[in-house]
């Protein structure tokens, strides 16, 4: 069924439209597994009620690449480890939520690690970008009086929002060309670019990945309409589309009134949040992007 109001003019692709168009790109792009990463497991199993530290430790070990950093993680300055050889033990030092948080970043890092093209120069600053509204969402997630959401879930909306550029990063470059060329032309979102040559944005294609490898609706949705929220109603959208404008103006070194101006008409209402609020959240998002950055590229 179509949201109502989804189509802005006479001439945009309907919902159905969209969805199609979304589907045959991630079918015809090789750079996204069809099976969700091993961290994604890892996040669904630690949402669970029942599962066991041996079960987790177990999840872990089949991507060795995951392991070695973890342990890395685990004996670095961050946590003031020394002498963890074992995951189990790094599983026991720094606790199932930040294994799970931890191998989200690291994984989510690899993903998006794409070849540098028109559209995406600088896969490094994509992933910053990705850490820095995973962050913003879970402190901003913590003042919203309207909805409590698990952290852990907010965090990995915000990690995830943009994979689905991806996608589109691997789409024929007359394409992403062009989405540049009349993102800079006409001075309009780079979302609204991607719409108008591909007849789906980023923000779809990542709710149709996410959707694929069945990761709870609130994520798929927060990620498809976090450049449309009020298609989510009070949902997690809201809080992705904050946090994303937050990472987008510090990224450019803007203002906080460019903040406002890019914001969705009451997304903070929606949120109950007020901008000292948002502004207070990004020092504490920018102190934990400093511990982050200094290990992964150290």
């Amino acid at each position: 069924m179509t949201p109502i109001g989804l189509e802005m003019t006479a001439n945009a692709p309907t919902f159905e439209q969209r969805r199609s168009t979304a589907e045959a790109l991630v079918d015809s792009t090789q750079s996204i597994t069809v099976a969700p990463p091993v961290a994604f497991q890892v996040f669904m199993l630690t949402r669970g009620p029942d599962y066991t530290c041996e079960a987790l430790v177990d999840l872990v070990s089949l991507d060795p690449s995951l392991t070695a950093t973890i342990l890395r993680l685990c004996n670095s300055v961050i946590f003031r480890g020394r002498g963890v050889s074992s995951l189990r033990e790094a599983v026991l030092r720094i606790g199932n939520g930040v294994i799970a948080e931890k191998a989200m970043s690291i994984t989510v890092g690899r993903l998006l690690a794409v070849r540098k093209t028109d559209y995406c120069p600088d896969p490094n600053a994509v992933w910053r970008h990705s850490v820095q509204t995973a962050l913003a969402c879970r402190y901003l997630s913590s003042y919203c009086e309207r909805t409590r959401w698990d952290p852990d879930l907010t965090f990995t909306a915000g990690l995830l929002h943009d994979i689905g550029k991806m996608a589109i990063n691997s789409a024929p470059s007359a394409d992403t060309t062009r989405i540049l060329q009349i993102s800079t032309e006409r001075h309009i979102e780079r979302a609204d670019a991607e719409l108008e040559v591909l007849g789906a944005d980023h923000a779809e294609i990542g709710g149709l990945i996410l959707e694929r490898w069945n990761l709870p609706t609130e994520i798929v949705q927060g990620v498809r309409f976090h450049h449309a929220p009020e298609f989510d109603g009070p949902g997690l959208a809201n809080l992705v589309h904050v946090a994303n404008q937050c990472a987008k103006v510090h990224a450019g070194s803007k203002s906080w009134e460019d903040f406002k101006a890019g914001l969705h008409p009451f997304a903070l209402d929606q949120l109950q949040l007020s901008l000292p609020t948002v502004e207070a959240c990004w020092a504490d998002v920018l102190h934990d992007m400093d511990a982050i950055e200094s290990f992964m590229w150290s």
